[in-house]
């Protein structure tokens, strides 16, 4: 063979190798440390069951709480920005795309309805820091509720509680989303030493009195990882990175630019729900929080539709759920949609799909569209059989968004309220 062309057939060849292996998408994700972390499901509630007769002595709380874990894996300190956040469901086990829902005002105007907390702290070289979001396992004397071993479990870092927004509102459930920033509080930086876990803790058991089964039982746990994205320093590569302020103040693109793009669709695997096992089922219930979230005091609400699509273990697909979701969102997938049931699957084991997409069915009760949009997501899936077995998981993120905000895109962006707090008065 010609040398000239050996040459340009190897250097052809090089080009596409190049393309296909290293021009991978920046994809956030569950695995890697980063300068963001979203934590999908936090869980903080005290809830009273009666189990018969009406008497006062059968009632007892069934109290969660959500232990947060975040280190600092750097030489260097760090100012960590945090908001708790939610948003409220008219019904989360009969979804806006099914039934009547579809056509409620109440429900589609729900998922507009946002509330949001911030806090911030600082983490020193090195530090993992920890705190409860509820500490609800504690009486007003400071006493412990339960004794399940998990009250040993101490608080690092002084949180507000989760689940009293600045608002007056109060949710049992909701996300925090957490990032570096500067000593000032006033920019983003680039600080890709995050990494973080979240443990979900019942602290009560919850008996079914007619059955006598046991749901919720005390002391069981289960834990994730947050999802982490990697900040991208666009300048000179002479300039080491962690601690650079990063070039939108106030707004935190993931776009693959700025930050890890968000995902574009999850997937999951599960058991059927209603597959029994004996005396008790199974659930299967993911958590899902949008990308493209506004937290600013003056916000703007972002809603995007999740579109299932389920496959058996005999290869067969199903399609037609959807629901639509703003903020944040969560649903149990078997009693919300047939297609998660061992009814309609008939196998052991299936997964799903789940992708944003635009649609009109997602309108406010005026008929309005311009919130609506394709959000990128991240998520988890906790399993849950009759509540004696719980676990929890990431779900997979797939794909990215382009870099074209537009309905066609999966838009990934935080907005926040960035700014020093000028001391005022004398002097």
């Amino acid at each position: 063979m010609n040398k000239k062309i050996l040459v340009a057939a190897i250097a052809v060849a090089t080009a596409t190798i190049s393309t296909s292996v290293f021009a991978a998408t920046k994809l956030g994700g569950a695995t890697q440390k980063g300068s963001l972390l979203i934590f999908p499901r936090v869980e903080a509630t005290t809830d009273t069951y009666d189990y018969g007769n009406n008497d006062r002595k059968n009632y007892r709380p069934t109290t969660t709480d959500t232990y947060i874990s975040i280190t600092n894996d750097s030489s260097k300190p760090v100012q960590v920005q945090c908001y708790w956040a939610t948003t409220e469901q008219y019904d989360p086990n009969f979804p806006i795309g099914k039934g009547g829902n579809a056509v409620n005002p109440q429900a589609r105007d729900a998922i507009r309805k946002n509330h949001y907390m911030d806090f911030s702290f600082r983490l020193t070289a090195h530090q993992p820091a920890s705190f409860w979001a509820g500490d609800l396992s504690l009486l007003a004397n400071g006493t412990h509720l339960f004794t399940t071993g998990f009250d040993k479990l101490v608080t690092t870092i002084n949180a507000p509680q989760f689940n009293f927004f600045q608002d007056g509102s109060q949710a049992n459930a909701g996300e925090l989303k957490c990032w570096a920033v500067s000593n000032d509080g006033t920019k983003e930086i680039h600080h890709n030493h995050l990494a973080g876990k979240a443990t979900v803790v019942s602290f009560a058991e919850h008996r079914d009195h007619q059955k006598g089964n046991t749901h919720r039982p005390e002391g069981q746990a289960h834990e994730y990882n947050a999802w982490s994205f990697q900040a991208h320093y666009q300048g000179s590569p002479d300039i080491k990175h962690t601690s650079r302020p990063l070039g939108t103040p106030g707004s935190l693109d993931l776009d693959g630019k700025e930050y890890d793009q968000c995902p574009s669709a999850l997937m999951g695997q599960f058991v059927p729900t209603y597959h029994s096992f004996g005396e008790i089922h199974n659930r299967t219930q993911i958590t899902v929080s949008n990308c493209h979230e506004d937290l600013r005091q003056d916000a703007y609400t972002h809603i995007t539709k999740l579109t299932y699509t389920v496959w058996n273990a005999n290869e067969m697909k199903y399609t037609g759920a959807h629901e639509c979701m703003g903020m944040w969102y969560e649903s149990n997938l078997g009693k919300a949609f047939p297609h998660f049931t061992y009814k309609t699957l008939k196998t052991d084991t299936a997964y799903f799909r789940a992708q944003p997409t635009y649609s009109k069915l997602c309108a406010d009760s005026s008929g309005n569209t311009d919130d609506v949009e394709t959000s990128g997501v991240v998520g988890i899936q906790v399993n849950d059989i009759g509540g004696a077995f719980q676990s929890s998981s990431n779900l997979v993120g797939l794909g990215a968004g382009t870099n074209d905000y537009t309905a066609a895109g999966a838009k990934g962006q935080i907005l926040w309220d960035a700014g020093a707090n000028p001391d005022l008065g004398k002097k």
